[in-house]
Parts: C-alpha cells; sequence; structure tokens
C-alpha cells in the first residue's frame, strides 16, 4: 500500500495567493475564475502517487461564465426581491428547480477537467437520478418530517384548552422527527455518494463502491450525540459560571447602557470566552468526526476496476487538531495565515490517503490508461464552463 504525497509549500503558496487577492481586488472580483485555476494547478500539482501527478485543465474562461451566471442570478434576486417581494420569492424555487442539473454539469465538467498521470477522469452519471437524489429525496423527507411535527399539533388546535396528552403527543413527535432526520439524512449521504463515485470513470477504467445506508445513520447518529453532549456540559458550565459569578457579589447594576462606563466581572468575561470557544471546538470537533468516519468507510469499499482499493486514515482526533490550528493561525495573523493553513490541509489529507494495487504493476497499469487514453484523446474537450465544488 502507498501514500499519496502532498508536495507543496506555504511559502510557495502564498506568492499565488496574494496575487490572487490583490488583482480580484483590482478587478473587483472579475479575476475570481482564474484566480480559482490557478489555485486548483497549483494544489494538483503537488499531489503526488507513484512519481505521478493530478492536474487541472479548466481556463479562466471557462469558469468565467458559470461566475458570471451566478453573480448575475444573485443581482437579480436581490433586484426582483426588493422591486416585487412576490416574485422575488418565486425565483429563488425555480432555482431551486435547476440546483440538479447544475450539480450534474459541474460533476461531469470537473472530473473531464482532472486528469492523473495525463488519463482523464469522466462522470457518466444521469441527470434523472440527480433529480432523484438532490431534489426528489430532500423534498419528501422534509415532507415527511414536517408532515410528523406539524400534525401532532393538530389535536392541540382542535380543544378550548391543550391537554396534557396533547402536548405529551407533540413531544413525542418533535423527539421521534430528529432519528427520522437522521435516517433520511443518512440516506441521502449514501445514494450521493454512489452517485458522485459510483459514476465515475478513470480513463476506461470504472469506480465500483458498495456501501450500506445504515454506517451513515451509525455516523451521523454519533456525530449528533456529540453536539447534544457537548452543548449540554457547555450548558452547564456557563451555569456554574453564572452562579459562582453571582455568589461573588456581581451586580447588575453596575452594566449601564453606556458599554464604556460598563464592569464585568473577570470570572464572567473567562466564562464567556470558554462558552463562546468552546461552541466552535464542538462544531468543528463533529465535524472532523463525521469527515473522517465517512471517508474511512468510502475509502474502504471503493475499487477502481475491482483491482486498486483505497485506505483512509484520517482521524478525528488528528483533522480536529488541524482545524482548530489552523482557526487560531488564520486568527492571529488576520489572514495571512490562510495559505499555510490550506496547505497543511492538503497534506494532512494526502498523508492520510493510501492506494493499494498489490495485484497488479501499478505502473503498468497506468501506462496502459494513458495509451488508451491516446487512442480516445480527440473526444475529449471543454464541453461546459459552468464550475460547482461538489465534495465527495
Amino acid at each position: 500500500m502507498k501514500q499519496i504525497q502532498f508536495k507543496g509549500d506555504g511559502s510557495e503558496y502564498f506568492k499565488i495567493w496574494i496575487v490572487n487577492v490583490l488583482l480580484c481586488i483590482v478587478t473587483i472580483g472579475i479575476y475570481y475564475p482564474w484566480a480559482k485555476v490557478r489555485t486548483r494547478r497549483y494544489f494538483y500539482a503537488n499531489t503526488e502517487y507513484a512519481d505521478r501527478y493530478f492536474d487541472y485543465h479548466a481556463t479562466g474562461r471557462q469558469l468565467f461564465l458559470g461566475y458570471l451566471i451566478g453573480v448575475l442570478i444573485l443581482l437579480a434576486l436581490q433586484v426582483v426581491g426588493s422591486v416585487l417581494p412576490t416574485v422575488g420569492v418565486i425565483l429563488p424555487i425555480i432555482l431551486f428547480a435547476f440546483i440538479p442539473w447544475i450539480i450534474w454539469r459541474s460533476l461531469k465538467f470537473n472530473m473531464r477537467m482532472t486528469s492523473f498521470s495525463n488519463v482523464r477522469f469522466s462522470f457518466i452519471g444521469d441527470l434523472k437520478s440527480s433529480y432523484i437524489i438532490y431534489m426528489l429525496i430532500p423534498i419528501l423527507g422534509y415532507i415527511a418530517i414536517a408532515l410528523l411535527v406539524f400534525g401532532s399539533m393538530l389535536p392541540m388546535t382542535r380543544q378550548d384548552s391543550v391537554s396534557a396528552g396533547a402536548v405529551i403527543l407533540f413531544a413525542v413527535a418533535v423527539i421521534a422527527a430528529i432519528p427520522l432526520a437522521i435516517c433520511l439524512t443518512g440516506f441521502f449521504t449514501k445514494k450521493a455518494s454512489e452517485y458522485q463515485i459510483g459514476q465515475t470513470k478513470f480513463g476506461q477504467g470504472r469506480f465500483f463502491i458498495d456501501i450500506s445506508t445504515g454506517k451513515f445513520i451509525k455516523i451521523i447518529l454519533k456525530q449528533t450525540l456529540i453536539i447534544i453532549a457537548s452543548l449540554l456540559l457547555l450548558s452547564i458550565l456557563s451555569g456554574l459560571i453564572f452562579a459562582a459569578t453571582m455568589s461573588g457579589g456581581f451586580n447588575f447594576g453596575s452594566i449601564s447602557s453606556d458599554m464604556e462606563g460598563a464592569e464585568a466581572h473577570p470570572l464572567l468575561i473567562v466564562g464567556f470566552l470558554i462558552v463562546y470557544f468552546g461552541f466552535i471546538a464542538t462544531f468543528l470537533f463533529a465535524t472532523a468526526y463525521s469527515f473522517s468516519r465517512q471517508r474511512q468507510y468510502l475509502f474502504e469499499n471503493t475499487t477502481l476496476d475491482n483491482a486498486i482499493t483505497f485506505k483512509s486514515t484520517v482521524g478525528a482526533k488528528g483533522y480536529f487538531y488541524v482545524l482548530v490550528t489552523n482557526m487560531l493561525l488564520v486568527l492571529f495573523t488576520i489572514g495571512l495565515a490562510l495559505p499555510w493553513a490550506k496547505v497543511r490541509v492538503a497534506r494532512y489529507i494526502a498523508d492520510n490517503s493510501w492506494i493499494e494495487a498489490s495485484d497488479i504493476d501499478i505502473n503498468s497499469y497506468l501506462t496502459q490508461k494513458e495509451q488508451e487514453q491516446s487512442a480516445i484523446g480527440e473526444e475529449i474537450g471543454d464541453v461546459l464552463d459552468i464550475d460547482i465544488d461538489i465534495a465527495i
């Protein structure tokens, strides 16, 4: 099993990043598509496996039209919403109807513009599946939860006085909505993963994925429990700090409307900071846990041509440490350390990604794919200039 490596450097990327920022400012954002291309090419070109590298082939001109369309849509929503409020409510609904199409086209575009060892990726998923996954499933899920919650409120609306049984029924429905939402999210994640990974090709090779909804439900359930438990602890902690502050003789009358004349107990300030950063840490760790566990599961159950397997060793604690230290690094440098933060994330992800090809010679396999690519090279062209980031 061989490790993927990222060979980029924060100082090197900083030069690209600062030029991108300055040009975006000077051009009032027009340069953004070209900045995005330069960034992606840098990170792709510095990601290596078996002495071979990734590449990104899109151009700023291609991304510009999609970027321009996005800006015009946002402006139209703002203008129409302020002039014609009724129409402004309808426009987002119309835009929502195009989201599955945008996801489908952007997946095709991004895969076609990505290559490894001169072999292009491609996406062969159909538009119908995109509408089922990204529109039908979420809508049915929202309807099911809404019927459960609002349906339980009907007994309370039909009575002059609210009975204890009606209140209990409503409470049970709200509690039941949480596991229902978790199950629906797990099912959606499974279908989206199968669509994005299982319909991707590497040259003439095909990715295969075998996953279950139950595993995603367990991951999301644990993520939810982590958030709930952490928030309860933070609530208890904030209560204890408040009680300690009150027992220390804190006087609410000392807080005037004029903030310059207000007095704050040092313990209250420290407690507020602890609770505030505790909330941030809670959601960062929950995100790191979900990302790492899902990534491990997806890698373990994905193969390429039923011959090449994958492994992810990204851990919740390790990824959480990278996220927290990056946040502090960016915060204390007023954003100037953002290039180093991005490089650290890319290096951590790459260093914890492994590819196993023990049954075949990987160099011979890649050479064969390159030859196949040369034979069909004329069929690969720039088919779309709308670009949307879709994370797998």
